[in-house]
């Protein structure tokens, strides 16, 4: 049977860089205009316009609210994976991460929508000022989720943001994930209608037929998970599932045994290595070796051969998940974590320290008399002061559960688990000194000729009557008393 995706125009780009009708012979792709839900499109207005010759097709709709009395047998993509996805982003990036960057008030376009914001505004009935007023009471800034194929994306979302006076930011999630979920819904599909004519598959294909339908189940769950560890983790499973060996290896970026144009060496009668590549370069091999059943590895290879793309997207995507949670951690300026990130942090290392009855060490860092800095030598080199001095106290934070972290302008906080009042002090004298070390002239400074910091401390046990906030406030009790001590100075 052949099959249909139907889709919003504002995806079409990403819809033809990918190119899967050319990859299935039985698949056609439709657009439908972009409204974003307001107002929705009826389902059988929508059909009738689409063709009408959309009888005894499989049809895949992507549609979250856009489209109006949509049945649920056409839902098939949002719901392939047990649960419904509640957006048309959702398809580019992991749900659990779209679902994050709300939270955090941000609102999420796509290239596609960027292109047509302007006229999108003027549908839904705004002009400047209740646009901004909109954008205003429902979000705190806009993120682009920038899957690479619009070259005028980034000026588009200056534009936009420009227009409701929100900042912006981008993270580029690419193709990997649509691409891994429209090829779990077609393949899935080719199963659903194999199963149908199963009473006329012969007995010697029905073998073949449960490894398909177990490879699906198992290639449906890597697109969920988040990790590139866990994701080749899975993937080692699932080819011991497979294919029974004694042994699945994984080795990063091994090519080299591999000849142009060659993805699969037979090293002996009951072993093989099959190459893992992304969408642009290898990613690594998959070493099989000592087959339970070495007289069935040529048909091993070739379901092998069959879900070793669908792998690769799957490591790719975990890559892209981790890259876009490091940046939604990171502030942009210094690269230290930013504040979102530190409260994540410090109350993790909180209760960790709560239960092991240990040191908590929370520093606050202010640069002295920066404003006078900025106003003295300028913007841009206020900026490179920052980041030589945020170089600084990213070398103190050596063990896994130190954090430096800017907390805002030249403010910066640091935390260090497992580290008693004495060490704590010890510590902040050897920061101070090793940043007017830095020996950046200020001659605007009333605390040296140098740029220097006044440090805050706070070494506590943490208890159950206490909280991470309440820590922060003493810490910064303590940096006002740095400052009034005539800066340049720590206050345990």
């Amino acid at each position: 049977m052949s099959q249909v995706i139907i889709v919003c125009e504002h995806y079409s780009a990403e819809l033809e860089n990918l190119s899967l009708t050319a990859r299935y012979n039985d698949l056609e792709v439709r657009f439908f205009p972009g409204r974003c839900g307001m107002p929705p499109i009826d389902w059988p207005e929508l059909r009738d316009s689409l063709d009408d010759n959309l009888e005894n097709k499989t049809l895949h709709v992507i549609s979250s609210g856009c489209i109006a009395n949509l049945p649920e047998k056409d839902q098939r993509i949002f719901q392939q994976y047990n649960y419904r996805l509640s957006q048309c982003l959702h398809t580019v990036v992991n749900p659990d991460l779209a679902d994050y960057y709300v939270k955090q008030g941000y609102y999420l376009v796509t290239p596609g929508w960027l292109r047509r914001w302007r006229e999108i505004l003027a549908e839904w009935g705004f002009n400047r000022d209740t646009a901004q007023s909109f954008f205003k009471d429902t979000s705190s800034a806009v993120l682009l989720l920038d899957t690479g194929i619009d070259d005028k994306a980034l000026a588009n979302l200056k534009a936009f943001s420009s227009y409701i006076n929100l900042p912006s930011e981008s993270v580029n999630v690419g193709l990997d994930y649509l691409e891994l979920l429209l090829n779990n819904t077609v393949l899935k599909s080719h199963l659903e209608d194999s199963n149908s004519c199963k009473q006329e598959v012969a007995a010697s294909n029905k073998k073949d037929l449960a490894d398909f339908v177990m490879t699906l189940d198992l290639l449906n769950s890597l697109a969920r998970v988040r990790t590139e560890e866990e994701v080749i983790r899975n993937i080692k499973d699932m080819f011991t599932m497979l294919f029974a060996p004694k042994e699945v290896v994984f080795t990063a970026v091994d090519d080299q045994r591999f000849s142009p144009g060659k993805t699969v060496e037979r090293i002996n009668t009951g072993s093989f290595s099959i190459l893992v590549t992304g969408t642009e370069e290898p990613l690594g091999t998959i070493e099989v070796k000592d087959l339970a059943f070495p007289e069935h590895r040529e048909r091993y290879i070739n379901t092998a051969e069959k879900i070793i793309n669908i792998c690769g997207l799957a490591i790719e995507n975990a890559r892209h998940y981790q890259q876009i949670k490091d940046i939604s951690d990171t502030d942009g300026l210094t690269g230290l974590a930013n504040r979102r990130k530190l409260e994540e942090h410090l109350g993790k290392e909180w209760r960790r320290m709560l239960r092991s009855s240990n040191h908590l060490t929370l520093m606050m860092v202010d640069i002295d008399y920066f404003k006078n800095y900025n106003d003295f030598y300028g913007h841009l080199a206020g900026d490179d002061c920052l980041k030589k001095v945020a170089s600084v106290l990213k070398e103190f934070c050596r063990r896994p559960g130190d954090l430096a972290a800017r907390f805002g302008g030249e403010e910066f906080t640091l935390v260090f688990p497992d580290t008693e009042p004495e060490g704590a002090f010890h510590l902040a004298e050897t920061l101070r000194k090793a940043v007017e070390n830095l020996q950046i002239r200020h001659e605007d400074s009333r605390a040296g000729e140098y740029v220097t910091v006044s440090i805050g401390v706070i070494s506590r046990v943490p208890d159950a009557k206490s909280s991470p906030p309440e820590i922060i406030s003493e810490a910064d009790t303590k940096l006002y008393q740095a400052k009034e001590e005539g800066r340049n100075t720590c206050v345990i």
